[in-house]
């Protein structure tokens, strides 16, 4: 196992260490210097690293990390001044978007993303070694560096046009489901809140669950069950604070499938401290908001089996300034607690508010055409008299297109209204009672 010294300007090394032990390293060393902003050239003040130096002379450890952004300078100082291998907060999670990258596209944005973190530290190296500086970065030399440099933009072009035409294939899919009648939902939020747990719940799928952090890079889109009508799930790469803007730009094909959603549930965990769980949904919302339509996004607090009642009472109240007008509902996908009325928040997108009251002849032609329906509505019957009584629910767009469907048969049309309000529609109401419609009342 490969051991660390930590350098920090902030006592919170919290995340940093949680993400150096989903790395799979030791922290051997941590220096904290508190500073409101790190040193322009040594990111830590000189004298202390002057006083580091001397420390770490006759200690064994394998390699720098610095909890924050370095820049090219200060990454050549450092290297230099220690001859260790340094890399800050971003490096650490692109090694280890690396690790758990298998599939051709998420090795594909990795691999740009990493082209694009090291350009800016390899035109360093190039110019100090035009300098006259030892070029150690890649230990091959200023010739080697230079090469490697222009390799690198090459290889980050070649990456970018196919990226490109991933992003258009994925439209294309979008495109088609919503033209079979798929309604798309996509899971958001802090990494290890839980998102692939619940998408697993829900869907009955096998996504990777891991207590580390960031074990899901590529995308899975999964039919979710127990909710009537189609609609698709797909889980995502998890967000983090301060995510490097290269990360961003190369997952950008990725996080598409949450913009352009029909429900996105952002998830967090509702088991974390209060300041924590502020913090990370300010994150997260600041991550969405500029792309999202506020009305297609549901707030899920997760892991509530964790927590007591008077622990999740207190944290409501806490988190409502932050999410505004944003709906919050409280599940844990370890024990189904909220799932059901979960489904039901993913039904109602669907947009399935037309009613129709009809009545069908007892042939095969009146079931044929009641298994398409099914296939872009909510359909409750009931054999009654030698006839089918039927209750539809369905998008107000479809409403005319079924309606002539069940007259063609011939079949006859009772009635076909707006979904009644609260207090309104008793008849209609009454009907879907009688015929023992719990799918019809469950999504009311």
């Amino acid at each position: 196992m490969k051991t660390v010294v930590i350098f920090s300007v902030t006592d919170d090394t919290q995340e940093i260490r949680s993400l150096l032990d989903t790395l799979g390293v030791k922290v051997v060393k941590e220096y904290v210097q508190n500073k409101t902003r790190p040193h322009k050239a040594s990111f830590l003040g000189p004298g202390k690293i002057n006083e580091i130096e001397k420390e770490l002379k006759e200690f064994e450890y394998d390699l720098i990390v610095v909890n924050g952004a370095l820049k090219p300078s200060q990454h050549h100082y450092i290297e230099m001044k220690f001859q260790k291998e340094c890399i800050d907060r971003a490096g650490v999670i692109l090694r280890i978007f690396a690790d758990h990258a298998h599939t051709p596209e998420a090795i594909a944005q990795v691999t740009l993303a990493k082209l694009r973190y090291e350009l800016p530290f390899l035109r360093e190296w190039i110019h100090k070694a035009k300098s006259g500086d030892r070029p150690g970065f890649l230990t091959g030399g200023a010739y080697a560096t230079d090469v490697y440099f222009e390799h690198a933009k090459s290889h980050a072009r070649h990456i970018e046009e196919r990226l490109k035409e991933l992003s258009k294939q994925r439209e294309v899919t979008r495109t088609k489901r919503r033209d079979s009648g798929y309604t798309l939902v996509s899971l958001a939020g802090y990494t290890n809140a839980g998102k692939s747990a619940l998408m697993n719940k829900l869907c009955g799928a096998s996504v990777e669950v891991d207590s580390r952090l960031f074990s899901t890079l590529s995308t899975t889109t999964r039919k979710v069950l127990g909710v009537s009508g189609n609609v698709l799930m797909t889980d995502t790469v998890g967000f983090i604070k301060d995510l490097p803007p290269d990360l961003v730009d190369a997952f950008n094909s990725t996080l598409e499938e949450i913009y352009y959603a029909d429900l996105i549930l952002l998830i967090f965990d509702s088991s974390e401290e209060e300041g924590i769980v502020k913090s990370k949904l300010l994150i997260s919302m600041d991550i969405l908001q500029p792309r999202v339509e506020g009305s297609s996004l549901l707030v899920v607090g997760n892991k509530t089996d964790l927590i007591s009642q008077d622990a999740r009472e207190q944290l409501k109240a806490a988190v409502t300034p932050t999410l505004g007008h944003h709906d919050v509902i409280y599940i844990s996908a370890a024990t189904g607690e909220g799932l059901d009325l979960l489904k039901i928040r993913i039904a109602r997108i669907q947009g399935r508010s037309w009613w129709i009251q009809a009545v069908f002849p007892l042939v095969d032609k009146s079931y044929n055409l009641l298994s398409r329906i099914r296939s872009i509505a909510d359909v409750d019957s009931k054999v009654e008299d030698d006839k089918i009584r039927v209750i539809i629910r369905c998008k107000p767009e479809d409403a005319q297109k079924i309606s002539g469907w069940i007259e063609s048969i011939p079949a006859q049309v009772i009635s076909s209204q707006e979904e009644p309000v609260e207090g309104e529609g008793s008849e209609l109401e009454s009907a879907a009672e009688e015929m023992g419609g719990p799918l019809l009342k469950e999504i009311r």
